[in-house]
């Protein structure tokens, strides 16, 4: 899957020249936290909840200066995005692989990725855009029923489960998978189905000789 299906395309941004006040009352009204700085559609950098934060409380950058050459500090309607947006911040483009960009945000510890296409901006991807992603992947707001079965990473087991699965006339929504803890060699296969009462189905698996871990209705 690409970023381009999953970013989000409207888009809240601020100019270098807005203040911080106005930065945070877009954050607070559309419950979002991080703005795209942005000239004539262009990026120029990001600022964020945090960087909003670290301002007010000492730990940002250098206060901006008034119209009267004074440190404008803690206040907000006088403080400027510039002074305090990250520039040059980490982008992806539309074509960028979601799992590469769920690694940049998770080795870079940030929150967002600009999306960019000819040096213009078209989207941001955030934490919570992947992490929506996943529990609609992964069907967890659907109702449903689960089986976990150990077996070994021989692909021709999953697609022995996964028919006997099908031929019992159910629906795979998802599949997860992590180690077996008890044997390295072997993983669990967690198959989310359509809401059924799974009890034939389990049985079957088990005749055909794996591991039923547990299993929910």
């Amino acid at each position: 899957m690409l970023v381009g299906e999953v970013m989000s395309k409207k888009l809240h941004t601020v100019k270098k020249s807005d203040s911080l006040k106005k930065a945070q009352d877009l954050m607070v009204t559309h419950a979002i936290r991080h703005l795209p700085v942005v000239d004539k559609g262009e990026l120029l950098g990001i600022i964020t909840e945090s960087d909003i934060r670290g301002a007010f409380i000492g730990q940002g950058r250098t206060a901006s200066k008034g119209n009267s050459g004074k440190l404008e500090i803690g206040n907000p309607a006088r403080m400027k995005v510039n002074d305090y947006m990250t520039r040059h911040p980490l982008v992806v483009v539309p074509e960028t692989h979601i799992e590469d960009a769920a690694l940049m945000i998770y080795k870079n510890k940030i929150g967002a990725l600009p999306v960019i296409k000819r040096n213009k901006l078209v989207g941001i991807i955030s934490i919570m855009d992947m992490l929506g992603l996943f529990v609609d992947l992964m069907g967890i707001l659907h109702s449903s029923s689960r089986i976990d079965v150990v077996m070994d990473k021989n692909p021709e087991n999953f697609d022995k489960v996964s028919s006997i699965i099908n031929k019992e006339g159910l629906n795979i929504i998802s599949v997860g998978m992590a180690p077996y803890l008890k044997d390295p060699s072997k993983q669990v296969y967690f198959f989310r189905l359509d809401l059924c009462e799974t009890k034939n189905v389990v049985a079957r698996i088990e005749k055909a000789g794996f591991h039923v871990l547990s299993f929910m209705d």
